[in-house]
């Protein structure tokens, strides 16, 4: 629960789920992003006056290769109105980085805990999307942190929703996510008017979002030395290693780490198994830390500011976050709204004193209250 609650996730996995053939796709992917692959029934729970899917696309990877990503979406069975379906995109906290960690999987993925407040969301009669992003139900690589890949499976995501039966969708849309989804949610946001000109992006909303990874993971690593440190860093590393050709995992861990920092990618995270494999690296050769990262200077401070979300985008901006936060500093929040402001463009920031890092989404906070005015 510690790690879970740290990594930012709003999950709680009791284990790790299996993954069916509705998330393989052996044919070739399609050049065109954001085409819709295929279509299944969700048999998860969904919210009153709504029928739950999946559905698989085409995307694009940071490197511009082509991909194949799962989202689980949300219809209203009410009638659309005669313009068309408003859509949200909803971008999910850290639940891992492994192709089993995938939101879709899980039953409750389309309840209040996962994505907050749809229930009014569908009561509005918007249709939701939520992308499990590359590399999560399917195969591939997993663009943690790692803002143009997420932004770009996001936006695909909202043009595969468009195709699906039903949908009945107009191509006015919103953004908004958590903690590693507030990170992809801006810069789906930021990249929008060149990758996906066909959407009108009309409200952006960040939440305790990771906008600088490079700061949260200084707040980390200079930290104690901890299994907790080791599972957060890994899910960062990993991912990072494999699209990067500058970063290796034999580079940036200890010398026999590599095999446990893979192991413990490969996990969620509460799997049981995790915590186990990270308290065995504790053990490496009288070493505190797993890795072994300079965040001052050289090729993984240059990744990490490289992915810094500016949170400069044409939308209205919602950003809102506990002073509490225990993962991402308030501090971040505030460098943003000031950044914001700076550039001129409009901001709508709120500060929640008391609540944390889950409690600010979590049911009965008032951000929730404060997205729908």
């Amino acid at each position: 629960m510690a790690v879970a609650a740290s990594l930012g996730s709003a999950w709680v996995f009791a284990r790790v789920a299996p993954i069916d053939d509705f998330y393989t796709w052996t044919s070739p992917v399609p050049t065109q992003p954001g085409e819709l692959l295929r279509v299944a029934a969700y048999d998860g729970e969904a919210p009153a006056g709504a029928t739950g899917l999946r559905i698989l696309y085409s995307t694009t990877r940071a490197d511009g290769s082509a991909a194949v990503a799962s989202a689980v979406v949300a219809l209203p069975t009410a009638a659309a109105p005669s313009e068309g379906r408003t859509l949200l995109a909803w971008q999910h906290g850290t639940t891992g980085v492994a192709r089993s960690c995938a939101p879709s999987l899980r039953a409750n993925a389309l309840s209040e805990h996962a994505i907050p407040g749809i229930s009014r969301m569908i009561d509005r009669g918007w249709a939701i999307v939520a992308t499990d992003y590359p590399g999560m139900g399917t195969a591939g690589r997993y663009p943690y942190l790692i803002g143009v890949g997420e932004g770009q499976a996001t936006l695909d995501g909202l043009r595969a929703l468009c195709q699906v039966d039903d949908a009945h969708a107009s191509n006015r849309v919103m953004l908004w996510g958590h903690s590693q989804g507030g990170h992809a949610t801006l810069w789906a946001a930021q990249i929008a008017a060149d990758y996906a000109p066909d959407l009108d992006v009309v409200g952006v909303a960040a939440l305790s979002s990771a906008t600088d990874p490079l700061a949260v993971s200084k707040l980390i690593i200079e930290g104690p030395a901890s299994a907790l440190v080791n599972a957060v860093t890994s899910y960062v590393v990993v991912p990072y290693a494999d699209e990067y050709p500058d970063l290796t995992l034999i580079g940036l861990t200890h010398p026999a780490g590599s095999v446990f920092a893979d192991a413990a990618a490969s996990r969620c995270a509460t799997d049981p198994g995790t915590l186990v494999t990270l308290l065995v690296t504790l053990g490496l050769g009288g070493r505190d830390h797993l890795y072994d990262l300079d965040l001052d200077a050289g090729p993984v401070h240059d990744r990490l500011a490289q992915n810094i979300a500016t949170a400069i985008v044409p939308a209205p901006l919602f950003l809102g976050q506990g002073v509490d936060d225990e993962v991402v500093s308030i501090d971040i929040q505030r460098t943003t709204d000031a950044r914001v402001c700076a550039a001129g463009r409009p901001v709508e920031t709120h500060e929640y004193p008391g609540r944390d890092h889950l409690g600010v989404i979590a049911q009965g906070s008032p951000l929730i209250d404060d997205l729908f005015v």
